[in-house]
């Protein structure tokens, strides 16, 4: 190693941690499976589409939102970052430095 370059450094493994609004994650998966049988019916329409769709298409957007509020909620106990592991924050770089096949 050249004397710019700084020694690599161990990537932190951070441990599992459960909250109880991870629970959250359960509800699509009842939600979807759990609802077919009740939601199982051609009629009424909904948009257009028969109520099984809706219901599935609706759990499926209910998801996306779930998995947000999770997201945000982990974000606010700094459980949760957009930070790549083994890459320095000001320059987007490899801690590494650059491979070996790279220009």
């Amino acid at each position: 190693m050249s004397a710019e370059t700084p020694a690599p450094r161990p990537v932190q493994q951070r441990g599992q941690e459960w909250h109880a609004y991870h629970a959250l994650a359960l509800l699509p998966t009842i939600g979807m499976l759990g609802g077919l049988p009740f939601a199982n019916r051609v009629y009424p329409l909904v948009l257009g589409l028969p109520f099984l769709i809706a219901w599935l298409v609706g759990w499926v957007i209910a998801t996306s939102a779930l998995m947000a509020c999770i997201l945000m909620l982990d974000r606010a106990r700094g459980l949760a970052s957009d930070r790549v592991p083994g890459e320095l924050p000001e320059t987007g770089q490899s801690a590494t430095g650059p491979s070996e096949g790279a220009p």
